[in-house]
């Protein structure tokens, strides 16, 4: 159950029963826990309305440059959607992919969801490698090129390319899975780790799906790590992610806490600390601080991280130590879109970052495709779009950063029953 789309739009209009919806409101928010997130909603309204954002300087900064906008259902992006960047349609209709350093792709596609599919030629082309009995709703690949695949609840890990596949963990349900290029990750020594997410609504709680697995044997056997559960977090986990920059590992949980953690030690991830040498520490005391990213990419400069606050107020938060994290505001219309994603790079000049916000609660609070250039000082928007009509994605993962990057854009027809997909490929010519 989603609090805020449910609601969103009745307390908008303008009606003589507006303390019913409120009311109901206000109970749904308490069934499900998000009384906190309420309050910190509350609250960056009021600072953004009083524009004490703007006093401090904590907007996102846009540059000049022009941009593109999907104004109707047949306003697809031309091959050049902005003056010097360029995109160009490909064969292959890709949900997820990850691009191997040699060139080879991995993913699968919207239109055949229980499959995985190996692609030798930029995307033109497919073969089929693998298929499993439900859909595949995520994937990774760590650095000997080991398949994890997760459908149906469970990891499924193959070291033969491919051609064979063994069950090694089983999530806490089978809808559970990790966020894909945000979800599992790998450290230095080759140690895994995975964040279990899902939603289950019970009629009174969420089902807590709050575990953090991790391996030691490449993958092969797991355990499981509870602190989560036992520190009171309702839900599901919503980012690992190992940084290189800082040496550190990141977690963020959701939904009644929406916290953020750094295990800068790299072990004990069944403990809470204090210490910066032994587990995870907690960097947010409270929720207005902000929590719970969604999303994470670095450069060789700073870390940056998405918030998800689907109807309140998003933030781009940038660290370059780990110790002091900048707040940014997405400005409007885009503040009450969530920054979904975020992928890495390479370009001759350097690491470009390219985040995704999105939000289908009204056609007045618009989603962005957008880059930068310089470590998120600065942004380009790219593609403005309604997302009550149309999504884009980013398709392909940070785990292997290159020269190319998949985006995928899908129009509803009506009601979000009935879409189409195309996917466009960024590669080095593309660059500004």
């Amino acid at each position: 159950m989603d609090v805020s789309s449910r609601y969103f739009s009745l307390l908008k209009k303008p009606s003589l029963q507006w303390p019913v919806y409120l009311w109901h409101f206000l109970e749904a928010i308490r069934r499900v826990g998000k009384q906190r997130e309420l309050i910190s909603f509350a609250l960056w309204e009021v600072i953004h309305r009083l524009h004490l954002y703007q006093f401090h300087d904590q907007y996102l900064k846009f540059t000049d440059a022009p941009y593109h906008i999907l104004t109707d259902k047949s306003d697809w992006p031309d091959q050049q959607i902005v003056p010097g960047l360029s995109i160009q349609p490909v064969a292959v209709d890709w949900k997820y992919c990850i691009e191997t350093p040699t060139g080879l792709l991995w993913g699968c596609c919207f239109s055949d969801p229980n499959a995985l599919y190996r692609s030798d030629d930029q995307s033109q082309s497919v073969v089929l490698v693998h298929r499993f009995k439900r859909p595949v709703t995520s994937f990774f690949t760590d650095r000997q090129n080991t398949l994890f695949i997760c459908s149906d609840g469970a990891i499924h890990r193959s070291d033969d390319q491919g051609q064979s596949f063994d069950v090694v963990l089983q999530l806490s349900t089978p809808i559970s899975y990790f966020l894909f290029n945000n979800g599992m990750t790998e450290l230095p020594d080759g140690t895994l780790l995975i964040g279990e997410y899902g939603s289950i609504w019970h009629g009174r709680a969420w089902q807590n799906l709050a575990y953090l697995y991790y391996s030691t044997d490449a993958g092969i056997t797991w355990h499981t790590a509870d602190f989560l559960l036992r520190q009171g977090v309702n839900k599901h986990i919503h980012l690992v992610r190992y940084s290189t920059l800082l040496n550190a590992l990141f977690l963020t949980d959701g939904d009644n806490k929406k916290q953020a953690w750094i295990n800068s030690a790299l072990n004990h991830f069944d403990n809470q600390s204090t210490e910066p040498n032994s587990g995870w520490r907690l960097l947010n005391q409270y929720h207005h601080q902000t929590g719970g990213y969604m999303s994470m990419a670095e450069t060789d400069e700073a870390v940056l991280f998405g918030s998800d606050y689907l109807g309140g107020t998003n933030f781009m938060v940038r660290t370059e130590a780990g110790r002091q994290f900048e707040r940014y505001v997405l400005p409007d219309p885009y503040r009450r879109s969530p920054i979904m994603n975020m992928v890495s790079r390479q370009t001759a000049t350097g690491t470009e970052i390219w985040a995704i916000s999105y939000s289908c609660l009204s056609a007045n609070d618009k989603s962005l495709l957008m880059y930068t250039r310089d470590s998120g000082k600065t942004w380009l928007r790219v593609l403005e779009f309604d997302g009550t009509r149309n999504e884009v994605r980013l398709v392909n993962s940070s785990r292997h950063p290159s020269d190319s990057l998949y985006i995928s854009v899908t129009t509803f027809d009506s009601q979000f029953q009935q879409h189409r997909h195309k996917v466009y490929r960024l590669d080095c010519a593309g660059s500004l």
